[in-house]
């Protein structure tokens, strides 16, 4: 009985609503609204995928740094953050595609091809935890997206 008390807790916390992880975003990123969040609960593994609206000013804000780039200008991603295309042999050590599915068996997968957008230019990307995770941005199309499987 003592152990049903304690486990209940924790189960319900974690089925709960997801929220957006501020700390694996750039601080110029506010979000509009979510369009997509699904974070099931697992005993040593952990799938979250979220996908949100950002704002104006952010996608503004996002795409005004500007720098040369053979001979054409480009924007520049935020400190710590990689412009897409992602390199293929990165990719390969990605546990986090587990999460690009939405988390779950039901078929409900995530707004927008944030997947395919970090092997196409207009993205910034990060990856977290040593492949277990991916925050990307899409500034032109005010998306967000944070994916984690680990």
């Amino acid at each position: 009985m003592r152990f049903r008390i304690v486990l209940l807790p924790l189960t319900l916390a974690s089925c709960g609503a997801h929220n957006w992880p501020e700390d694996s975003f750039p601080p110029e990123l506010e979000v509009e609204r979510t369009l997509f969040s699904k974070a099931p609960y697992g005993i040593r593994e952990t799938c979250e995928a979220m996908v949100v609206e950002i704002t104006d000013r952010s996608a503004m804000l996002l795409q005004r740094n500007r720098r040369p780039l053979n001979g054409r200008w480009d924007t520049e991603p935020p400190k710590g953050w990689l412009a897409s295309p992602m390199p293929t042999s990165t990719d390969a050590k990605s546990y986090y595609k587990s999460a690009f599915s939405g988390c779950n068996d039901d078929h409900r997968h995530p707004l927008g091809d944030l997947a395919g957008a970090v092997q196409r230019p207009g993205a910034y990307y990060r990856v977290i935890n040593n492949g277990e995770g991916i925050a990307i941005i899409l500034p032109r199309a005010k998306l967000a997206g944070f994916f984690y499987f680990g």
